[in-house]
């Protein structure tokens, strides 16, 4: 175990107030020594004010759950060491651990997009109710993140959004979904969030009706058991490394928050714990590959379909001197591409391709 581990402040699992002995309770299955990492494929941390974080961490180990993959949570990271967080991310990816973060700081992405500098190509959803100017948007536009292929903004809403970050997202290659997409086709997050290194969600995404103690929770937004469904796609995606769950208050004693924060985190290790391993899809049995040929322009599309979980990919074909991008998608692209329509998703990802190289 790196030295760099030994700032971070374990949990003692006798303050979670959990006297059971059921072996499917969460609490039963995660480890809560650091020098047990070498078996665990899944690492929780959190990130912000220590009490907020115990209830948390009550709420959600008192969850049960049947999967014995293994589970470490290493505890808080002292306010006061969080520089060493990177280092920290940058370590356990590097052991192939998915990392789920809790807490209520703010700036965590950036950092999480830093420990993952050294890789050729990331990409990153994040959900929000805005997209607004800020330190974030900044460093974005300044090619600060050099290695950021992909980065969605998912359940935005328009009127809490300032149309110029909008407009250089777009001008970037970078997308953005309403809420009200998501409510016309819950599906259609799925694909981003499948293609996606880092998930963030911000908390002030749901709506103040199912979180009626928060002070940044707007009228509208997500319902509880929508991001719920959002935080499964994201775990389920063979290429996440980083999940990271904030709020921007407190987590009250009595509130919503730690119960919501606690069944989101479960559904995205629920998600980690049912990946279907499709990540490398030319040496997948299972694995369909379809060509159809377009009439105008003349160009060959090519699909990927999983019998198993009926997902499905495209390729993006820059030139021949190079080997495809592979994307996820949606049937819909397929059957645009079958009624001889070039899907959207692949004319974007071309110029996007175009753009960046």
């Amino acid at each position: 175990m790196n030295d760099i581990f030994d700032i971070l402040v374990s949990v003692d699992r006798k303050s979670l107030g959990i006297k059971s002995d059921n072996k499917y309770l969460l609490a039963n299955r995660v480890h809560f020594h650091k020098d047990e990492l070498s078996c665990s494929k899944i690492v929780i941390l959190g990130v912000g004010e220590e009490r907020g974080l115990t209830l948390v961490r009550k709420s959600l180990y008192g969850l049960y759950c049947k999967s014995d993959t293994g589970i470490s949570d290493l505890g808080n990271i002292p306010p006061s060491e969080n520089d060493k967080l990177q280092q920290i991310l940058k370590i356990l990816s590097d052991k192939d651990i998915t990392v789920i973060l809790i807490g209520n700081s703010v700036d965590v992405l950036s950092v999480c997009l830093d420990s993952l500098a050294d890789r050729e190509s990331v990409s990153a959803s994040i959900v929000s109710p805005a997209v607004v100017p800020s330190g974030f948007t900044d460093s974005l536009f300044s090619n600060r993140f050099k290695n950021l292929f992909d980065l969605n903004f998912l359940a935005y809403q328009t009127y809490l959004s300032d149309p110029e970050v909008l407009k250089k997202l777009s001008s970037s290659y970078f997308d953005a979904l309403r809420l009200g997409k998501f409510r016309e086709n819950n599906m259609i997050y799925e694909p981003a969030l499948r293609d996606s290194d880092i998930f963030s969600l911000d908390m002030a995404s749901i709506r103040k009706s199912e979180l009626a103690d928060s002070l940044y929770s707007g009228l509208n937004g997500l319902y509880s058991e929508e991001v719920c469904q959002i935080s499964r796609y994201a775990g389920i995606s063979d290429n996440l490394k980083i999940a990271n769950v904030f709020c921007h208050d407190k987590i009250e004693k009595n509130g919503q928050k730690n119960e919501l924060i606690a069944q989101i985190v479960w559904h995205i290790i629920d998600g980690i714990v049912n990946r279907a391993g499709e990540i490398m899809l030319n040496n997948v049995n299972r694995i369909k590959k379809i060509l159809i040929n377009l009439e105008r322009p003349e160009e060959q599309l090519v699909f990927y379909h999983s019998d198993i979980t009926n997902r499905w990919w495209m390729e993006i074909q820059k030139n021949s001197e190079t080997p495809p991008l592979i994307i996820a998608c949606m049937e819909e692209d397929y059957k645009m591409a079958c009624r001889q329509d070039v899907p959207l998703r692949w004319i974007w990802y071309h110029q996007k391709m175009a753009e960046k190289n």
